[in-house]
């Protein structure tokens, strides 16, 4: 059994990030300021990373105005419109609309929006479920506008394998938050078996719902990596022996209070003991956006610590 680390999701921008992307909106900087700042914001939680010993490194998604934004702004047929809240958060985006009767996903477009990570790299996106759910589908039926959805993930999905992308995790927090019918969870399915594929590891994070209620409904030959939520899933909830490997997110994303180091390690014990996966990777909850970055920061130097104390122990 090996244990391994990383974050997924969007990463909070530093004071100063804050500052020149409003000081840009208002004229009072140039693009050129902007661009400095965020390339420092960016290799300040590259280093963070590494220093914690991750064993895949994100872009934290800085240049991201929402989880959707970019591919959005990437798509033809796709508008950025109403100002929306993002679950039960204090965090918004804008709603976004079809508005063709065709999409069509331009990847010149959408590479603007990418750093490149020397190495190990790994990629958060939005699950096609959460993403249709979010749409104002303008007259489409559901089962079309995630069919649509899909399609445009697959071909985003193909970019970044080959920009050297190893793992690529969609985050899908409706299903859980939300009561999920039977239907939604075989539409759910078609769309993994879509973004299936051979040429990245494939993962799905399950966050602001307990992940118990739907784990035996899902087909999990479809994806590697399954993310469960332990701050909303209780672990003597979850199947015994669990077929594939476990995405543990145990560092609470929406609260500032830093994990003790100890408690998680404990905790992980426990999973281990429970699950037999074969391999657990230990993460956030989800995204880590709404916390001040110094307190963020904190919390990837507490994941690299626990991964360290459990692998000194496996190799006591």
């Amino acid at each position: 059994m090996k244990v391994y680390s990383f974050i997924h999701g969007i990463y909070p921008r530093s004071s100063d990030l804050v500052r020149v992307t409003r000081d840009l909106d208002r004229g009072r900087a140039k693009a050129s300021d902007y661009k400095k700042q965020l390339r420092l914001d960016f290799n300040s939680l590259i280093k963070n990373q590494k220093d914690a010993e991750f064993d895949y490194i994100e872009t934290g998604l800085l240049n991201w105005q929402d989880i959707f934004r970019p591919i959005v702004e990437a798509t033809d047929g796709l508008e950025a419109e109403v100002v929306t809240r993002w679950f039960d958060n204090n965090s918004f985006f804008r709603q976004p609309r079809i508005a063709k009767s065709k999409l069509k996903f331009d990847e010149k477009k959408f590479s603007k929006f990418l750093f490149q990570v020397p190495d190990k790299q790994k990629a958060t996106l939005p699950s096609p479920y959460t993403f249709a759910r979010s749409v104002n589908a303008d007259g489409w039926s559901f089962d079309k506008t995630l069919g649509e959805i899909t399609d445009i993930l697959v071909s985003v999905k193909d970019l970044l394998i080959r920009r050297g992308v190893s793992f690529i995790q969609f985050n899908e927090p409706y299903l859980v938050y939300h009561e999920a019918t039977n239907k939604d969870i075989g539409l759910f399915n078609k769309s993994l078996k879509k973004l299936n594929s051979s040429g990245a590891k494939v993962g799905v994070q399950f966050f602001f719902g307990d992940a118990s209620k739907i784990i035996k409904k899902l087909d999990l030959s479809l994806v590697d990596v399954l993310g469960i939520d332990f701050y909303k899933t209780n672990l003597k909830n979850l199947p015994k022996n669990f077929p594939i490997d476990i995405s543990a997110g145990i560092v609470e994303g929406r609260n500032s209070l830093i994990e003790d180091e100890k408690s998680l390690v404990r905790f992980v014990d426990d999973l281990i003991k429970r699950t037999k996966v074969e391999n657990l990777y230990i993460t956030n909850n989800s995204d880590l956006e709404l916390l001040p970055e110094p307190v963020a920061a904190k919390k990837i130097e507490v994941l690299g610590k626990v991964q360290a104390a459990l692998l000194d122990k496996s190799a006591a």
